[in-house]
């Protein structure tokens, strides 16, 4: 058989052995049971802060309803009241003109602090108190009742603890559903900077720190290549890398180097991104501004999610890597013509839009058949690969060359009319015919080479990807039959042609 004050203890267990999504759910139940059992006007929960003597309001009930409540209030000039509460865990005031009693309640919760290198992870204890109110001078709190409230705020503390944790918990499995989730989004991306937002987005959506940071960096982990950021507004910006180039050696071997999975440098966090021997990059992310703590979960969650998003990374880069090799010619380094036939056709929809002025040259290399059957095909690959690279070299950023096929190469010069294009052709012609085939092939003799280019101009001379190639086709074949080693533009020698 129960006695009366063991029988109340196991109700109250009873009312609070269920599962509460965090503190303030336990408290809207643990408060009213309180204020029932003791026949209370008011109860009130605040959390201690110690160390800045404070005891700060968060929940007050009265008749049958719990609000939430925002006061710090000061202890600093209460010392003997606080020394008592502290010893004895109860205490009755005798400030007021009515009844009220405060009750100590202590519990853990899960926690993480930095200091330099250290990351240590460990249950943080918190202070809470209970104040209880009677609005009749004599209803007083008895001995009874005293003994009763401590063994009661004894069970509020243990399932506070456990609502901690069962709280962190499910805020670790939320956070790496929708991490894995995103991560998931950004294996399918296609396109390596898409999904490089992705991940900035969500990282500053679900942990919101003041700053969140991408460093791409080469595989070995020496040079940085590109630096992605997002701040508070959820906007991604590409950052300017070269302001890091004094200390850029430093910081990576910190970063790379360090046994620990993660470097501390002045309150930022960096979490280094890698792929068994890859170094694709690392992570950085700090609350300088805010000055918020940055939680236990926060950490956790972030550098468990690293390896996901370091393996994403890697495979964006591989695929965006054999893209790129498909897209261009592994002899000259040119783009091959499929490529080239989207960039054109983009090119001309955008000079049709936007009435703007475009031309073509079409060249191949003056009797190359001659030069593969006189000193071999090592040699004819020798000699593309010397003409690819004249014209990598002397083009402007906004051309676009590739090789068309064989000998044949082709170049789009947006912006460009018809006079600024035969000063490229120029340039070109010069600089190839400086080129020498080495004379242990040629058994001394000096045997340069050289070019023939057609030119063609959109609109004069065509509104269309085919007219445009067929007019500067026409112009190298005149220039060809007229000697070759020169360009021409077509509405130069069009008549000719006819």
């Amino acid at each position: 058989m129960f006695d009366k004050e063991s029988y109340t203890l196991y109700k109250f267990h009873k009312q609070l052995n269920q599962s509460f999504q965090n503190k303030r759910e336990l408290l809207e139940c643990a408060l009213p049971a309180l204020r029932n059992l003791f026949k209370l006007d008011r109860v009130y929960f605040f959390d201690w802060q110690q160390d800045r003597a404070l005891l700060s309001l968060k929940m007050m009930c009265k008749q049958e309803y719990c609000m939430d409540m925002q006061e710090d209030i000061s202890v600093i000039n209460e010392p003997m009241f606080l020394k008592t509460l502290l010893r004895e865990g109860f205490v009755v005031s005798t400030d007021l003109s009515y009844p009220a009693a405060y009750v100590l309640v202590r519990w853990q919760r899960p926690a993480m602090s930095i200091s330099g290198e250290a990351l240590k992870t460990y249950m943080e204890e918190r202070v809470g108190v209970i104040r209880m109110e009677r609005f009749r001078k004599n209803r007083v709190f008895t001995a009874q009742e005293e003994k009763l409230i401590k063994a009661l705020a004894e069970e509020i503390s243990h399932n506070l603890r456990n609502t901690e944790i069962d709280q962190a918990k499910n805020q670790r499995l939320a956070v790496s559903t929708a991490l894995n989730q995103l991560a998931t989004i950004f294996a399918s991306s296609l396109r390596l900077n898409d999904g490089l937002e992705l991940i900035l987005k969500g990282v500053q959506k679900y942990f919101r720190f003041d700053r969140v940071r991408l460093y791409l960096t080469n595989y070995d982990g020496t040079k940085i290549k590109s630096i992605l950021g997002a701040d508070i507004s959820g906007q991604v910006t590409v950052q300017d890398e070269t302001a890091l180039k004094e200390g850029e050696k430093e910081l990576l071997r910190e970063v790379f180097d360090s046994p620990n999975t993660y470097t501390s440098r002045r309150s930022v966090i960096y979490i280094p991104l890698k792929v068994q021997r890859n170094k694709v990059g690392f992570l950085t992310f700090d609350n300088l501004l805010s000055r918020r703590k940055i939680g236990y979960l926060d950490f956790i969650s972030l550098k468990q999610f690293s390896t996901q998003i370091a393996l994403s990374i890697d495979n964006a880069m591989l695929f965006e890597r054999v893209q790129e090799l498909s897209n261009y010619d592994e002899l000259t380094k040119l783009p091959v013509r499929r490529f080239f036939n989207e960039k054109f056709a983009e090119e001309l929809y955008r000079s049709k839009r936007f009435d703007l002025i475009m031309s073509l040259i079409i060249l191949d290399i003056d009797l190359f058949k001659q030069i593969n059957d006189g000193y071999g095909h090592q040699i004819g690959d020798w000699a593309l690969k010397e003409v690819a690279r004249v014209i990598r070299t002397s083009l402007r950023q906004t051309d676009f060359p590739c090789r068309f096929g064989g000998d044949e190469m082709i170049i789009m010069l947006p912006r460009t009319n018809g006079e600024e294009a035969k000063i490229i052709a120029k340039r070109l012609q010069e600089r190839i015919r400086a080129i020498t085939i080495p004379s242990r092939y040629t058994e001394g003799k000096e045997v340069h080479l050289s070019i023939s280019q057609g030119i063609s101009v959109f609109p004069m001379d065509g509104k269309d990807e085919s007219s445009l190639l067929e007019k500067a086709d026409k112009a190298l074949y005149a220039v060809k039959q007229a000697g070759r080693g020169s360009f021409a533009l077509y509405r130069d020698v069009a008549g000719a042609e006819e």
